[in-house]
């Protein structure tokens, strides 16, 4: 099985339509920890697929993307105060 890694995943779009279609392609791949913010749990080749569509739903004129990779002892502190749930605490969901 390919190695995982914690990414993490913002944008800023302006555009509802194409701000919606982003946040519902990312929630099948990960959690949301912000409005705009995911962490996913990826090989690689998960992660450059999801990045290849992600740019197919974007306008770089306007739209922001970014993605953070993590490594596994960055990925294990992260600091959580408020009603945020550590995504380490959520079950581990397949989407099929």
């Amino acid at each position: 099985m390919a190695e995982r890694a914690r990414y993490v995943i913002a944008y800023d779009v302006p555009n509802d339509r194409r701000r919606y279609r982003i946040a519902r392609l990312l929630e099948g791949h990960g959690e949301r920890v912000q409005y705009s913010v995911f962490e996913c749990h990826l090989d690689a080749a998960q992660f450059r697929k999801l990045w290849q569509e992600l740019q197919k739903l974007m306008r770089t004129s306007e739209d922001s993307l970014r993605a953070y990779r993590l490594c596994p002892v960055c990925a294990g502190w992260v600091k959580v105060v408020g009603r945020a749930t550590r995504v380490d605490d959520v079950p581990e969901v397949f989407i099929a």
